[in-house]
């Protein structure tokens, strides 16, 4: 009986991590599609093609990021997340210019982007 117990309680951690490592994992097409929600911001067609673009190029480069640095340290992988989504954030204001009617779109779109930012740090990305 005791024997049985510990097969179902290690069978039982094996589920919940196996589990976890799921949730934690994201491919392409769901990076793309998360990036490309834009949460009730309206945008003009070419802006929307413009930003599922910038989207796309920052899905490839965190996909490449990710299978290339496999033993970098955590610190060193969170400066390299940064980096992509700053450079996806300046696109993204070259995109809109200077034009203050589109102050609350950048600032929207900014917000996103860094919920977005934490979130990928604690993902690990899968082909």
């Amino acid at each position: 009986m005791k024997n049985l117990s510990l097969k179902l309680f290690f069978a039982a951690i094996i589920f919940f991590s196996a589990n976890a490592i799921h949730a934690q994992s994201m491919n392409r097409k769901s990076l793309t599609s998360e990036l490309n929600n834009t949460e009730g911001v309206k945008l003009t067609p070419q802006q929307q093609k413009d930003y599922e673009a910038s989207n796309d190029r920052l899905a490839g480069s965190l996909l490449d990021m990710d299978k290339n640095s496999k033993s970098k340290s955590k610190n060193d992988r969170d400066k390299d997340v940064d980096k992509l989504f700053d450079k996806r954030d300046n696109d993204i204001d070259n995109m809109f210019g200077k034009d203050s009617k589109y102050d609350d779109t950048r600032k929207n779109l900014h917000k996103s982007s860094n919920k977005m930012r934490r979130k990928m740090k604690l993902t690990k990305l899968v082909l």
